[in-house]
């Protein structure tokens, strides 16, 4: 740790005011050396038979002492001023002086409060009509000899001693006070930005959380539900082993893929054209489907036409509540089986038993997803789940709210599950946050879907549907 210099602390103590107010003490050493060069120079009036003009150097030494303390009390420092300026006028008056009570004028201005600069305004204002309106009556009276340039020289005099400081220091005091509202503006401005980007990390970390999760989440329950039954058999079955595990390598497979297909994403830039690739569409729901068929679980799907495709954002949300949905269904659904029911604004019904599409409230892609419970008392679906706190629940919700639509899921007839999605088909230029990026993360490959008819067979080998889309 370096030293301190001799004589630091005093630099630093309170009663001197501080390394800020060094200046002061140099200026009124200046300011009395030129008020002894004016005092030199005879630059005062001395009358006949008055006090000798050396008091004039007492009045000039305090004026200079007080230009030391404007800063730490401009108040206190004018009126001391005043008194030393009408003792001076009294003895002389002296041009020095003047000069210095122009300095408290000044200081008082831009340092003392506002009720105090106002309050110098407005009496050198007032001094300035009283003294124009002597002159004025002492020209008529004959009295001031010189006429109206007298006046004027004399009104002059009185502007560069008072007027002049008092401007100044107001002006001053302006400038610095807008200078400190810029500051505090700035500050706040780069406050906002900074909880701006702390609200775009964080909702950007719960996007990635909601994306991961779907992600995994699919895959990984189709292979804990294909460990459960090939532990649960009791009579060896190599070709039902042999199943399961190829449905376990099929989907670990296609959980890696996607996995990797979502980092790259996140690594790219925000634009980068693989965004469009990974992202999935309801188009990619065979997969989803033949999947679930595989682990067990009965599917019944009641599907309308569309005429036209699906906005990118809506198409997406619809296929990540419909994972979700089946990714529930098969970790608590009883009896193993979903009826699933999509319309599309304007479709022609596909089918029976479809569930209607909202009406009155503009174009809306309602998907409802209803599968029994095992009854009272049996744990909701992603809220009591022992290995979850209801995250996919969550995620469901804030991606269709995102999108201004309305989500339900809850037990409904006793004990029937339903998930209920009402998507609003809002272009993606035109949707909330239309500049966000993306989801990321999706599934496979394309899907001809039938009007309420059978989904194709599975992709992992699993079996053909036997009637109304059962396993």
């Amino acid at each position: 740790m370096r030293a301190r210099p001799p004589g630091r602390e005093l630099l630093d103590h309170p009663i001197l005011g501080g390394r800020a107010y060094l200046g002061s003490a140099l200026w009124a050493g200046f300011l009395l050396a030129l008020g002894l060069v004016l005092w030199g120079v005879g630059a005062y009036t001395h009358r006949d038979g008055g006090p000798d003009p050396r008091w004039l150097l007492a009045t000039l030494a305090v004026s200079c002492t007080l230009v030391v303390f404007r800063r730490t009390a401009p108040g206190a420092v004018l009126a001391a001023a005043t008194l030393v300026l009408a003792a001076d006028a009294a003895v002389g008056p002296s041009t020095a002086v003047v000069i210095n009570y122009g300095e408290a004028l000044y200081a008082a201005c831009v340092w003392g409060r506002r009720r105090l600069a106002n309050g110098v305004l407005a009496a050198v204002c007032a001094g300035g009509v009283v003294l124009f309106a002597l002159l004025v009556f002492a020209v008529a009276d004959g009295a001031l000899h010189g006429g109206p340039l007298a006046v004027a020289q004399a009104v002059g005099l009185y502007v560069l001693a008072f007027g002049s400081p008092t401007v100044s220091g107001l002006s001053v005091r302006e400038h610095r006070l807008r200078t400190s509202l810029e500051r505090e503006r700035a500050r706040r401005i780069e406050r906002m930005a900074e909880l701006d980007r702390r609200n775009a990390v964080a909702e950007e970390r719960g996007r990635v959380a909601r994306e991961l999760h779907d992600v995994v989440a699919n895959h990984l329950s189709a292979v804990a539900v294909q460990s459960t039954a090939a532990l649960s058999m009791r009579e060896s079955d190599p070709e039902r082993t042999r199943r399961i595990l190829g449905v376990i390598r099929d989907s670990s497979l296609r959980g890696l893929t996607e996995m990797r297909a979502m980092i790259g994403v996140l690594r790219g830039p925000q634009d980068a054209p693989e965004l469009e690739a990974v992202t999935p569409r309801l188009d990619d729901a065979d997969r989803l489907l033949a999947d679930a068929r595989e682990a067990g679980l009965e599917v019944d799907v009641v599907w309308t036409r569309r005429d036209r495709p699906l906005p990118q954002r809506a198409d997406s949300v619809a296929y990540r509540v419909l994972q979700e949905s089946l990714t529930n269904a098969m970790r608590y659904a009883d009896p193993m089986r979903v009826e699933i029911a999509l319309d599309y604004p304007g479709g022609a019904r596909g089918g029976h038993g479809a569930h209607s599409g909202a009406s009155g409230d503009g174009e809306l892609l309602v998907l409802t997803v209803s599968n029994g419970l095992a009854g009272k008392g049996a744990r909701e679906p992603g809220v009591l789940d022992g290995h979850g706190a209801g995250a996919g629940l969550t995620g469901m919700r804030e991606r269709v709210q995102l999108l201004g639509g309305r989500f339900s899921a809850g037990p409904v007839e006793g004990r029937v599950w339903r998930v209920r999605a009402e998507i609003p088909l809002v272009p993606d230029e035109e949707r909330p946050g239309a500049g966000r990026r993306e989801p990321i993360g999706g599934g496979a490959g394309p899907v001809e879907r039938p009007d309420g008819a059978e989904a194709e067979e599975g992709a992992a080998g699993g079996r053909a549907d036997e009637g109304n889309g059962a396993r």
